[in-house]
């Protein structure tokens, strides 16, 4: 069953999950499936395996504790990176291996995840910083953290394969909620879940296959 988009930004379609690098390489031969689920081992060669998931044309991975250079490959390539918690992966993976024919729906607006009709897990948009307990409890670390994210927001702007008026107008929301979140008083999780559905919308906008051309161009130079 191929994905679907909605107006509302649902991605819907069959699931499979992969738990170890190896696995990444089978995935040629599951056609169908168009959200894929793996676990944290899967990307000691991210390049190779991202190679691989772009072109069996998966929109949406589900994982966890992806690093930078990932989750800007990923959406480089149009394909929605979710980061659920470990165990709840776990679980997910466990479901998905037991029906393979099961279809998820991923909700990157709201920020939800459903099978069968029933809600699984809620997620964000996955990024790189990884938060420790002593982060979150921290009004300091968590302006960086945010700060980090802004930056990677800009340069996968810069990167990403745009129309000017498309590009215009994720460049004003971007630079709305840099001024939003400098005002007194600012409402950090309002601002997080802004710049969250901004990386969302570019997944679904950016073109497909435009990190992949250019990396073939770079090895042809």
């Amino acid at each position: 069953m191929a994905a679907s988009i909605g107006g509302s930004g649902i991605r819907t379609g069959r699931a499979v999950s992969v738990r170890h690098e190896a696995e990444v390489t089978d995935l040629p031969f599951r056609a169908g499936a168009t959200i894929l689920i793996a676990s944290p081992g899967c990307w000691p060669s991210p390049e190779r395996a991202i190679a691989v998931i772009a072109a069996c044309g998966f929109q949406v991975v589900i994982s966890t504790e992806l690093r930078y250079i990932i989750c800007h490959s990923l959406i480089e390539e149009a394909i929605l990176p979710v980061s659920l918690p470990a165990k709840t992966l776990i679980k997910l993976q466990d479901t998905v291996e037991s029906d393979p024919g099961i279809v998820l729906a991923v909700d990157a607006g709201c920020g939800e995840l459903r099978a069968r009709g029933a809600l699984v897990a809620r997620f964000e948009v996955a990024l790189p910083a990884a938060r420790t307990a002593d982060e979150t409890n921290s009004r300091a670390r968590g302006g960086e953290a945010m700060a980090r994210r802004l930056l990677m927001t800009q340069r996968l702007l810069g990167s990403a394969s745009l129309p000017g008026e498309v590009r215009m107008r994720f460049q004003r929301r971007l630079v709305a909620i840099c001024d939003a979140m400098k005002a007194p008083g600012a409402d950090a999780g309002r601002g997080t879940r802004r710049l969250d559905r901004l990386l969302s919308e570019l997944a679904r906008t950016g073109q497909p296959g435009a990190a992949s051309e250019r990396r073939a161009r770079r090895r042809l130079d």
